[in-house]
């Protein structure tokens, strides 16, 4: 009898091993079921311009399933992108106060990035911070720092916002970070009245990102007011070396910087051959200079030839201009007030960002925020 009993002890525990198999998937397919039904009832109620309902029914999934963060994190975008930002705020603040979740590190700090989203999106923005504060020594440093500049630069806390960047670990800020930190040191430079101060802040925008065309043409302009124009031209051609196409906009800067109308010919005539300038000012101001040295019809070739390669409005009206002695001075003093008339309208400058246009330049689009993408017109408008 023992014997038998061995026997059929393998038999009971392969047979118990099936059941328990064929019971996990019985009980898999009707929660599988039950998903599909939720989901299939949420659907249809979106479809009908339910909206709360589709809500309501979709919390009651994901109460069902606490291991499905993703869906939770989802879900509370839905909310966010629908403008009720307090249920976003209670799922990403359940999901990190539930302790029987063992959340890994990384989603953990998705959450609390999404969190301080939730904070930003209702305009609470001291919540916000503090959300970010944990975050900006973890793996996400970066992606914290986006969002407490963010809000810096909102509430133009330049100060504030480069104590932030000087807590995060040098290796981990973007070059995007860092272009934007720039700017908030020449922000706090331009305010300065010192100065060696401003000298010494523009200096560090340029550590933080060397290619910050701001404060090379803001060191440019304090070494012109203090009389040391070497100085200065080594830091004009330095902008040029890095943005040619940027030469317009230091027109009214750069001739104080030469000794003599010779050096700041030579200056134009480096821009045009070995830059490659197609700026309207440059060459006009280089067939004044031609005027000057080989005559009138010297400047009016070097002009129409200049117009042949890159047509421009002003380019035009520096030729009429050229033309006076062949004209009566009613149809010349006529024909020069409409171009004039007709530049004055448009824009000298233009943000390659949102395509903003303006007649002013400025640093930071007024249209999209973005620094640094405003640029001088090229083509038929172009300066």
């Amino acid at each position: 009898m023992l014997e038998l009993l061995f026997l059929l002890l393998p038999v009971s525990v392969a047979y118990g091993w099936v059941m328990g198999k064929h019971s996990a998937k019985k009980e898999l397919k009707q929660q599988q079921a039950s998903m599909n039904r939720a989901l299939t009832s949420s659907v249809s109620l979106l479809l009908n311009n339910k909206e709360e309902q589709a809500f309501d029914q979709l919390i009651k999934y994901l109460d069902d399933t606490p291991s499905s963060i993703n869906n939770y994190l989802t879900m509370a975008q839905l909310f966010r992108k629908k403008g009720e930002i307090d249920k976003a705020i209670s799922i990403h603040e359940g999901l990190l106060k539930t302790e029987h979740l063992e959340l890994p590190l990384q989603q953990k700090e998705t959450i609390q990035l999404e969190l301080a989203q939730d904070f930003l999106s209702a305009g609470m923005l001291e919540r916000a911070l503090y959300a970010l504060e944990p975050m900006m020594l973890s793996d996400r440093a970066d992606d914290a720092l986006t969002l407490a500049l963010h809000i810096y630069e909102q509430t133009r806390e330049w100060d504030e916002g480069v104590k932030v960047f000087l807590d995060v670990p040098n290796g981990q800020v973007s070059s995007e970070n860092r272009q934007l930190v720039s700017h908030f040191y020449c922000e706090i430079a331009d305010k300065t009245e010192n100065i060696k101060t401003q000298k010494q802040l523009y200096k560090r925008a340029l550590k933080v990102n060397s290619g910050c065309t701001r404060s090379l043409v803001s060191l440019a302009k304090l070494y012109m007011d203090t009389n040391q124009k070497q100085k200065s031209r080594e830091f004009i051609i330095t902008i040029l070396d890095n943005e040619p196409s940027f030469a317009p906009a230091l027109f009214n800067i750069a001739p104080e910087c030469f000794v003599d109308e010779f050096e700041q010919t030579a200056w134009l005539y480096w821009l045009i051959k070995d830059k490659n300038i197609t700026s309207v000012t440059a060459h006009n101001q280089m067939a004044d200079y031609i005027v000057k040295e080989n005559g009138l019809e010297s400047g009016r070739e070097y002009i129409i030839e200049h117009l042949q390669q890159v047509p421009s409005v002003r380019g035009f009206a520096k030729l009429i201009e050229l033309e006076r002695e062949f004209m009566s001075n009613s149809h010349f003093d006529q024909l020069l007030k409409l171009l004039n008339r007709y530049i004055e309208l448009k824009p000298n400058y233009e943000c390659k960002s949102c395509g903003f246009s303006s007649n002013y330049f400025t640093w930071r689009c007024p249209a999209c925020n973005s620094w640094q993408t405003m640029k001088p017109l090229t083509g038929l408008d172009g300066i």
